[in-house]
């Protein structure tokens, strides 16, 4: 599945989803170099229709020419923000599992990694976006985990809600975009797999409403372990009065699976790496989330 980042990787970067500012790109772009990656950045990365990096077409256009190019070993996404679940409709799946090749980004990107690992069985990774490697001071352990020199999580500053271990493939991102995938061609194998989570900048009524929706399409009647991330949730108004914890805890019913709150990762400070598609496995006691790639 060639998931790995090699050392002196050639990296490929566009802009799926909101537009990017040259600025940061640039810079990015001289950090990696820096570390010996060789990096092209596609000239749809600048282009701009309204908040979008351009229109879907467009995007469409260079995801494919990246993955299409032999000398490209690994697609970073220059941003999140909005609009990537349009490029699904017409994504060429047989240009991407004829090329495989890590695709790297979060946010908005989840949509691209789910469905990806969903139709190709490729593994991406849900991890920093380009944009901000200039100024991410977890770069290192990105990069060493991208290369598969580190294949484990730790959960030593998470709180465990329920005990116990699971192994199964690990898929999920950001609850706003993952939840309109349950249900679709989209959406990777859920059985028994290990649903990460996180999200940020939202009300936690309509975090409330997103937990439901995937209850209904039966996500939690499949899932072995469910694992959420950092949550900026905002409560204006009238008190909901609803924990994130009461919102998982009611989805799951009377599962008696794995339950981790607080794991590193999420728009905040710690973004650890996760390759959505690959199998892993979840140990409480153990105190990690291992995974193979």
């Amino acid at each position: 599945m060639n998931a790995v980042l090699k050392d002196n990787a050639h990296i490929g970067v566009m802009a799926p989803s909101s537009f990017v500012e040259r600025d940061d790109i640039e810079k990015s772009k001289a950090v990696l170099e820096e570390r010996g990656y060789t990096v092209t950045i596609h000239d749809q990365t600048f282009a701009r229709l309204n908040q979008s990096a351009g229109d879907v077409a467009h995007k469409i256009e260079a995801l494919h020419a990246l993955y299409a190019d032999s000398s490209i070993d690994a697609i970073w996404a220059a941003g999140g923000g909005n609009r990537a679940l349009y490029m699904l409709e017409e994504l060429d799946y047989d240009i991407i599992d004829s090329n495989p090749k890590p695709l790297i980004g979060f946010s908005d990107v989840t949509a691209l990694l789910n469905a990806i690992a969903a139709q190709t069985g490729q593994v991406g990774f849900h991890a920093q976006v380009f944009k901000h490697l200039h100024t991410f001071e977890g770069l290192d352990q990105t990069l060493a985990a991208l290369s598969g020199k580190e294949t484990s999580m730790p959960l030593s500053d998470a709180d465990i809600i329920q005990d116990g271990a699971a192994e199964g493939l690990l898929v999920g991102g950001n609850l706003s975009l993952f939840h309109y995938l349950a249900g679709t061609n989209d959406c990777p194998p859920l059985q028994d797999s290990i649903l990460f989570l996180e999200d940020t900048g939202d009300e936690m009524n309509r975090f409330d409403r997103m937990f439901i929706h995937m209850q209904r399409m039966g996500v939690f009647d499949q899932i072995g372990a469910l694992i959420l991330g950092e949550f900026d949730t905002q409560d204006t108004g009238r008190p909901f009065g609803f924990t994130l914890q009461d919102i998982a805890l009611e989805a799951l019913g009377d599962r008696d699976i794995p339950v981790v709150m607080n794991a590193p990762f999420g728009h905040g400070e710690k973004l650890y790496p996760l390759p959505v598609g690959a199998h892993a496995k979840l140990d409480t006691a153990k105190g990690s989330l291992d995974f193979q790639l």
